[in-house]
């Protein structure tokens, strides 16, 4: 540019017309979402040397610069990513809670009224339409189980699953325009000098960032050429430089309905790597933590409810006698329904061949509602919970031992292992789910109202030798009948005596002869025995001092023992029944059935009311990080209107000077001719 007044003039017509381009830039975009205000940078021009000093030169564009804080920005997009991952685990934590709290959708009122019903049966145990009743409203017991299932399962498992698919696209869609615009920043930041950055590219970037924030924890990393690294989660890397690395939707190794969050450096990869617990903050985290933490566990828990009111109900039903004096029958489906003890153990899709386990429910006092994970490393099976804590081991005898049928129970689970397909190879993994389709499966069977089994069973039990006051409580009759004609069931014989050994580790069972007929027989850890001979299930409850006998007398037996004579008038077990409502037998003796549903409800409620909190402290944090930040880089129209008078004058002072450059020039010219 030339010197002089001349010079001058045009270097600030130049810089004026720069800032009142920057400022109109700036008004046009006072709405769009993630514009950073910019403002010019002049600085003077190297003065002309003259004598001992140097005369003004005029002004040159120094930059355009955008008005923003990285700080504040950061504060933004973590506030962001933290509000929305509440806030999608309180949205479906109170979609639960609504679901199971409501009297009308909940199983609170199913329950009272199905006592109800049981209790009209106590009082009038002959009444056909007070049987009827009970039969009615255990179908409303089950029929409602099965809609909370399908309900959960169906729409809000179903709608998580979506959810998450639809997030993935959008992250991915993201990903991809983040590395274009790394790309295209890198080619402006190469043919551009210093302090030309291209702002309005890093503002659409910086607004992506954002967005994905919503969606999943962001970190970045800044290089010299102006591009970012974007990881997510725990470091794993999203784009680096102009390439993006796509995430994929993959399904859980072993529960096909269960999604997972892939990642591979080519989209072909068969087999991806897992990332769904490396992940952290945004939307796509609450989803999993809603998923993990409250659908499946509430599922879960409703299952544990229903396999334990089933089993309750059924194995009382076995212990009385019908209307017509017969042996009570199944008044629900039964728990171990072989299609049911198949489904509940899943293998991993990395197994070479199928092996199918048959998981039992043996106790139901004792399902935790956990789910648990095998491992067999061509040896053992090594069973764990899913925080990889070991519940037992199965050594290669244990393993011959379940594939030959006989199902060996797990201390502490209340379920029992057999493997009804042995395919069996070094590094199978399988997934044990005792109690998740339990809610589904439920299913009320009785339909005669006479085969309620109100009155009492025939048996007669009696303490020989006693010394530790052991209980003898029948747990589930199992014999239809006798095997010898003319004696009624259930017994084998008039009478029968079950003696402990001296070391309290076995049991025989013998008739009334003293013939040994079962036995001896490994008494399991949970004292609960399924005796293949007897007939019947049997719980001891107490500590065994060994050398115990116990008899047992057929108490409805002409001619031997009529102590308790049939009559239809007997509410004996119905009284039994009854007593569910209050009785503790779910969760290791700490809950009623009703108990039970108030501690799940109460979980979900308390869950939703933390969510809520956490959600509201993160919004009014967002809420103050974005207007901290929006004073910054915001667009102020006060300022741009007063900016805009500035540079105006600023110009027409600068066209002032070339106009007085030029008649001094004029005069020149005239003084020369």
């Amino acid at each position: 540019m030339a010197g002089g007044i001349l010079g001058t003039g045009v270097s600030g017509l130049s810089a004026a017309q720069h800032g009142l381009d920057t400022t109109g830039h700036n008004i046009a975009n006072v709405n769009t979402e993630g514009f950073s205000r910019q403002r010019v940078e002049t600085q003077s021009t190297v003065g002309l040397a003259f004598r001992s000093t140097f005369l003004g030169n005029g002004t040159q564009l120094a930059g355009i610069t955008r008005t923003f804080n990285d700080f504040n920005y950061q504060e933004v997009i973590f506030n962001a990513s933290q509000y929305n991952s509440n806030n999608t685990k309180y949205v479906n934590a109170s979609r639960m809670d609504n679901l199971l709290a409501d009297p009308e959708t909940g199983i609170t009122t199913s329950f009272e009224e199905m006592f109800d019903g049981i209790n009209g049966v106590t009082e009038e145990p002959t009444i056909i339409s007070a049987r009827n009743v009970v039969i009615a409203r255990a179908e409303t017991v089950a029929q409602r189980f099965n809609t909370l299932y399908e309900e959960i399962s169906g729409q809000h498992l179903g709608a998580v699953n979506e959810e998450i698919t639809t997030t993935i696209e959008e992250i991915n869609s993201i990903a991809a325009e983040i590395a274009n615009l790394n790309g295209k920043i890198q080619v402006e930041n190469a043919v551009s000098g210093s302090g030309f950055p291209p702002n309005d590219l890093l503002d659409k970037r910086d607004l992506l960032l954002k967005n994905l924030s919503e969606m999943v924890q962001v970190d970045t990393i800044k290089r010299n050429d102006g591009t970012i690294n974007v990881t997510i989660g725990k470091g794993i890397t999203l784009v680096t430089n102009s390439f993006a690395l796509p995430l994929s939707v993959e399904r859980n190794e072993f529960d096909s309905s269960k999604l997972e969050i892939g990642v591979a450096t080519r989209a072909d990869t068969v087999n991806k790597t897992y990332i769904t617990d490396q992940l952290s903050g945004g939307s796509l985290t609450g989803l999993f933590d809603a998923r993990d933490n409250l659908i499946l566990p509430t599922l879960n828990e409703l299952g544990k409810l229903a396999i334990g009111l089933a089993d309750s109900f059924n194995r009382q039903q076995t212990l009385g006698r019908d209307l017509n004096g017969d042996q009570g029958q199944y008044l629900f489906s039964d728990i171990n329904e072989p299609q049911e003890v198949l489904s509940r153990t899943l293998n991993s899709q990395y197994n070479v061949g199928e092996t199918k386990f048959e998981t039992y429910i043996r106790n139901t006092n004792e399902l935790s509602g956990e789910d648990y994970r095998l491992d067999y490393d061509g040896t053992n099976i090594e069973m764990t919970d899913m925080d990889g804590n070991v519940i037992t081991q199965f050594t290669p005898a244990d393993i011959a031992t379940m594939a030959g049928g006989t199902a060996i129970a797990v201390e502490g689970t209340g379920i029992a292992l057999a493997i009804d397909t042995n395919n069996l190879t070094a590094g199978d993994s399988f997934m044990i789910r005792p109690t998740l389709t339990g809610s589904r499966a439920i299913e009320r069977v009785l339909e005669d109202p006479e085969k309620l089994a109100a009155a009492d069973n025939a048996l007669n039990i009696s303490a020989t030798n006693n010394p530790n006051n052991i209980e003898l409580n029948l747990y589930e009759l199992t014999a239809a009948s006798a095997p010898a004609a003319p004696l009624p069931a259930p017994l084998p014989d008039n009478s029968i005596s079950i003696e402990i050994d001296a070391g309290a580790a076995n049991y025989v069972v013998r008739d009334s002869g003293g013939t040994v007929i079962s036995g001896p027989n490994a008494i399991p850890a949970d004292q609960i025995i399924d005796d293949p001979v007897a007939g019947f299930r049997f719980e001891l409850k107490g500590v065994l001092a060994g050398s115990e006998v116990f008899d047992i007398v057929h108490a409805d037996n002409p001619g031997f023992d009529e102590t308790k004579k049939f009559g239809p008038g007997d509410n004996t077990n119905m009284l039994e029944m009854l007593n569910f409502q209050s009785q503790r037998n779910l969760d290791n003796g700490t809950n009623s059935l009703s108990e039970s549903y108030a501690d799940l409800v109460t979980t979900i409620g308390v869950e939703t009311k933390s969510r809520e909190i956490s959600t509201a402290s993160f919004e009014t944090l967002l809420a103050g990080s974005e207007q901290r930040l929006a004073g910054i880089q915001g667009v102020n129209l006060d300022e741009e209107a007063a900016n805009l008078i500035q540079y105006q004058q600023a110009y027409s002072a600068a066209a002032r000077i070339i106009t007085v450059a030029r008649d001094t020039f004029d005069t020149l010219l005239q003084a020369a001719r």
